[in-house]
């Protein structure tokens, strides 16, 4: 715990951060461990997770929050996979085709006509490639410099999942619209 409350400056966040410490480890550990099958393994990518948190502490609001179990998962599930694809390089990732235009007009509009709460509905019914991004991008108003740092991808990387998970959203939003 003294390593992570190294990496946090003020006591109102140290003290945020134990809650958050306290109220999700063993959530985590079990994500961790659903996707690792390996008990050690599954340490350390809490360990790494709880690192991200802890330089990410003004991303928190409220401890007991949807959101910050969200957050959390979300954080220690990517580093999972990163593990995951590092020890497996045969792990395949959903790929759709590399060339999808960006409308963010279509956006705007669809976004205007919803609510927040089915927008979110939405994401999480994603495949988890792009709900992730989506997620910490839209709910959590995380820039994707952030997000590539917290689930180590690479910042194209999140745009690129940002732009096809924007894609798959606007043909569910387009049926939803139309009908």
């Amino acid at each position: 715990m003294l390593i992570y409350l190294n990496l946090i400056e003020t006591e109102e966040q140290k003290s945020k951060f134990e809650q958050i410490y306290n109220s999700y480890k063993h959530t985590m550990f079990y994500v961790a461990k659903s996707i690792l099958k390996d008990d050690y393994l599954s340490e350390d990518a809490v360990h790494n997770a709880f690192i991200s948190i802890a330089k990410s502490m003004d991303n928190i609001n409220e401890v007991g929050s949807n959101r910050t179990k969200g957050y959390v998962v979300v954080i220690v599930r990517n580093i999972s996979f990163n593990m995951l694809k590092k020890q497996n390089k045969d792990v395949a990732i959903d790929e759709l085709e590399e060339n999808i235009k960006d409308d963010n007009s279509l956006e705007d509009e669809v976004l205007s006509k919803l609510s927040v709460d089915s927008i979110i509905e939405e994401i999480t019914s994603l495949p988890m490639i792009y709900k992730d991004v989506l997620y910490l991008s839209y709910v959590e108003d995380l820039p994707t410099q952030e997000i590539s740092r917290l689930i180590n991808i690479s910042n194209e990387a999140v745009k690129k999942r940002l732009q096809r998970g924007r894609k798959i959203l606007q043909k569910v939003f387009d049926c939803e619209l139309t009908s």
